[in-house]
């Protein structure tokens, strides 16, 4: 029975939360789980040639994007966490600070012989402390 439950997600790849979301709706009904999203903005380089403040406002310009998807969604009071980093590490990381005991997440469109199975999916599966739900498409 899991009492939390983590819904990692990508704003700008739909085919990261058409399915899952509504599967990680329902399991936390159905156990009576908290349900957090997390999306993780990917590591901004500083480059010698960029300003010191390049990527400031980031963090919030992705929160806005994932707060209009869940209420678009009817679901606009679920927790929204975003971090910045590894994609994989972070949701590892979140899942395990937090004590998540499910992570629910999203197939990706793969080459053989890993249809579907990106590599950070497939380290989140391997190395997740919880349950992992992959929702395949």
């Amino acid at each position: 029975m899991a009492k939390s439950i983590l819904l990692p997600i990508d704003y700008s790849d739909p085919k990261s939360w058409e399915k899952a979301l509504p599967v990680a709706r329902e399991q936390a009904g159905f156990y009576g789980a908290s349900l957090t999203i997390l999306t993780v903005i990917p590591e901004i380089l500083h480059l010698p040639n960029l300003p010191d403040n390049y990527g400031d406002g980031a963090a919030e310009h992705v929160k806005t994007k994932i707060k209009a998807i869940l209420v678009e969604q009817g679901c606009d009071d679920l927790k929204v966490e975003i971090r910045q980093g590894s994609v994989y590490r972070e949701i590892l990381k979140y899942a395990h600070a937090e004590k998540i005991e499910m992570i629910v997440i999203a197939s990706a469109e793969g080459d053989f012989p890993n249809y579907e199975i990106g590599p950070n999916l497939a380290r989140v599966v391997r190395n997740a402390h919880c349950s992992v739900l992959v929702i395949r498409d």
